[in-house]
């Protein structure tokens, strides 16, 4: 009996010396791990993780690929806590907080760094803490999904009227409203099927970022890329709050740390690779046009009254549309 009870109390006395489990940040991914070109989405994450992992017992298991599922049900996953990250973008967020979508008006932001104060300033931070009240993720900071949207065709498009008679491919009422209102059609192929329709002629044209024009290979497919930089992609760099709220200050101070670098990484790396990536579709016969800024106000005229007249009737706050615009002129 003595035996068994001192061997008891060894055991017991070395579960209480023993460290505890180290909390595992699980991240869900969509890329694969080395997919050329985006190193400021999958490269930010690894950021993050190195950060973490130098400065706590706590580790980042990044799962890229795609293997958790698409950005959606990612997205659901790290809401109901069943992974703790993901690299959901604007769209995604936009199906579970609708005001997010006032950031997608057409030329909201003349260029990036005013785009990163918006962000970073209290517009940024309002929009924050109503995306963690109403969906449970806390917004670590504000990534950039490539930068700026441009059109492509297979003609020149330098002013709004060249738009007419297109078949563009753009998704959602925000980006079809805008395109049809320069004369030309919108239609929701998907991404998986954009390269094929576009060398089909099911559409004669899209809009994404440089780095995505050149992610699907669509130098072979449009021949023009107007830089019309209409539209600004980024990305909340989302954590499940109720996992965040349950650790200690010093672990939550190590992530909100992670995160400050991650997003830095991010934004630096995201100018680097739009420069290359505009470069690299010259080489690849593709005629890049460049707008001034006469030529960016005639598509700016266009594009964003009927989408300003959307979002008045379909987001929750309709009153943060002029906040944002507001914000935007506060910091140029």
């Amino acid at each position: 009996m003595r035996s068994a009870v001192g061997a008891f109390l060894i055991a017991g006395l070395a579960l209480a010396a023993a460290p505890a489990a180290a909390q595992e940040i699980k991240v869900g991914l969509s890329l694969p791990e080395n997919v050329v070109g985006f190193d400021f989405v999958n490269g930010m994450y690894k950021t993050f993780k190195e950060e973490v992992e130098a400065n706590s017992e706590m580790t980042v298991d990044l799962v890229f690929g795609g293997a958790l599922g698409a950005p959606n049900e990612r997205l659901n996953q790290m809401r109901r806590g069943v992974i703790q990250m993901t690299d959901a973008a604007d769209g995604n967020y936009a199906t579970i907080h609708g005001d997010i979508q006032i950031l997608n008006m057409p030329f909201l932001f003349p260029d990036e760094p005013t785009a990163w104060a918006v962000f970073d300033g209290p517009f940024g931070q309002k929009l924050a803490e109503e995306l963690r009240q109403k969906t449970g993720i806390r917004v670590l900071g504000w990534w950039e999904s490539g930068g700026f949207k441009h059109f492509s065709a297979n003609k020149p498009i330098t002013k709004p009227e060249d738009m007419a008679g297109l078949k563009m491919r753009v998704l959602g009422p925000l980006a079809t409203i805008p395109v049809e209102a320069m004369g030309a059609s919108a239609a929701p192929v998907s991404f998986g099927e954009l390269y094929t329709a576009l060398r089909t002629g099911v559409v004669d044209g899209q809009d994404n970022s440089v780095s995505t024009f050149n992610l699907v290979k669509l130098y072979e497919v449009q021949s023009h890329l107007a830089l019309t930089g209409h539209t600004y992609a980024f990305g909340p760099l989302g954590i499940n709050d109720a996992f965040f709220s349950g650790l200690p200050e010093d672990k939550q101070k190590v992530i909100l740390d992670a995160a400050a670098k991650a997003i830095d990484f991010n934004r630096m790396k995201s100018r680097e690779v739009e420069g290359a990536a505009i470069q690299f579709a010259k080489e690849k016969g593709v005629e890049i046009v460049e707008l001034d800024e006469n030529g960016r106000e005639a598509f700016r005229t266009v594009m964003q009254p009927p989408a300003i007249e959307w979002l008045r009737g379909n987001v929750d706050t309709p009153g943060m549309i002029e906040e944002a615009i507001s914000a935007v002129d506060a910091v140029q």
